[in-house]
C-alpha cells in the first residue's frame, strides 16, 4: 500500500469517526446525557480531528497541490469552516435548545455536503450530475 493510500484510508476513517462522534455528542447534549462531560468525550474529538487534518495535509503534500487550486477542494475547505462554526454554536455558544438543535442539524448537513464533494470531486457534489 502506498503512503498516499494509507493516508487516504486514515483520513476517511477519521472523517467517519469525527462526524459520528459529533452526531453522538449533539444527541447527548440535546438529551442531557452526562456522558458529554466525560474526559473521553472532551478529549477524543480533538485527537481524531488532529489526525484528520494531518492526513489531509499529508495527502496534499504528496499530491503536490494547493487546496485552493481545485474547486472541489476549495468547496470542501469552505464547508469545513462552516461546519466548525456551526458545531461550536451547537455545542458551546447557543443558549436555547432550539438554537443548539438547529446549529447541530445544519452542521450535520455541512458534513454530508463535504462527504458528497469528496466522493464526486465536484463543488456541487451530487447536484453536478444534474447540470
Amino acid at each position: 500500500m502506498s503512503l498516499f493510500a494509507a493516508l487516504k484510508l486514515l483520513h476517511m476513517g477519521c472523517a467517519f469517526a469525527s462526524i459520528s462522534g459529533f452526531a453522538l455528542r449533539g444527541y447527548w447534549l440535546l438529551s442531557g446525557n452526562p456522558l458529554l462531560r466525560t474526559p473521553p468525550a472532551r478529549i477524543l474529538p480533538h485527537c481524531i480531528d488532529t489526525l484528520l487534518l494531518a492526513s489531509a495535509l499529508g495527502m496534499l503534500v504528496i499530491w503536490g497541490v494547493s487546496p485552493l487550486a481545485l474547486g472541489w477542494l476549495s468547496a470542501k475547505l469552505a464547508a469545513l469552516l462552516l461546519y466548525i462554526v456551526l458545531g461550536m454554536v451547537a455545542l458551546r455558544f447557543a443558549k436555547t435548545r432550539k438554537a443548539k438543535c438547529t446549529a447541530w442539524l445544519l452542521a450535520l448537513a455541512c458534513a454530508g455536503y463535504i462527504l458528497s464533494v469528496a466522493y464526486t470531486k465536484q463543488p456541487l457534489g451530487p447536484l453536478a450530475s444534474l447540470l
